[in-house]
């Protein structure tokens, strides 16, 4: 082994920095003004030593990340701004909906929608429920209700004494079962309490109903 000691080393010319083509090992520390080239064999680096703005990261090669990621949103509202009102204990459909096709298999959909609905007479109750439909099926309620009032659906406005307009808002984490490719429509439906015209929104010509759908990675 040699051993070499100097001040300065300097290429052959002597104006620039010497090259070490196979390599070097430094035993001990190394200081330098700056330092240029791949870190990518740095190990140990404190994160409280390192200063400086940090370049964009893309997510877009990440992988084993829990559940839980919000993979898509989709937002609708009825542009006409239709008032939807029905006179009957059965439950019908509206204007107000929102359609989302999943980009992955067993995902959930988080569905929110929000407005204003009208009861539209003192004793009378307007009950408001959301329906699904999966590639076209038939419409189906998604609440879970209870066994003493099955058909409630997700809320009500009721006035024993008074004429109510108030706004509503219903949030809920739908699992359901599609392949693929489907597309799934979530539609708000009402009814009354037996009397009545009940109605959603409450102005015709004025607030949205705001229909939204978030896919959640399973």
């Amino acid at each position: 082994m040699s051993t070499i000691r100097a001040d300065s080393l300097k290429d052959r010319a002597g104006v620039g920095a010497p090259s070490a083509p196979n390599g070097m090992n430094v035993t001990g520390v190394c200081t330098a003004t700056t330092f240029s080239g791949s870190g990518a064999s740095l190990t140990s680096l404190p994160a409280g030593n390192l200063t400086g703005a940090l370049p964009a990261i893309s997510g877009a090669n990440l992988t084993n990340v829990s559940a839980g990621k919000v993979l898509q949103i989709v937002q609708r509202y009825d542009s006409s701004f239709t008032r939807n009102a029905n006179n009957t204990s059965t439950y019908a459909p509206t204007a107000h909906y929102v359609e989302i096709t999943p980009t992955a298999a067993s995902s959930k959909i988080l569905v929110n929608i929000s407005g204003a609905c009208n009861n539209n007479g003192a004793g009378q109750t307007i009950y408001i429920d959301i329906y699904r439909s999966i590639n076209g099926s038939t419409y189906d309620s998604i609440s879970p209700n209870g066994s003493s009032v099955p058909t409630a659906g997700f809320t009500l406005n009721k006035g024993d004494q008074s004429r109510n307009e108030i706004p509503f808002n219903i949030i809920y984490l739908d699992s359901p079962s599609y392949s693929v490719g489907n597309a799934i429509v979530y539609k708000l439906y009402i009814r009354n309490n037996g009397s009545g015209s009940v109605e959603v929104p409450s102005n015709p010509g004025g607030e949205p109903v705001v229909c939204i759908a978030q896919e959640i990675g399973a």
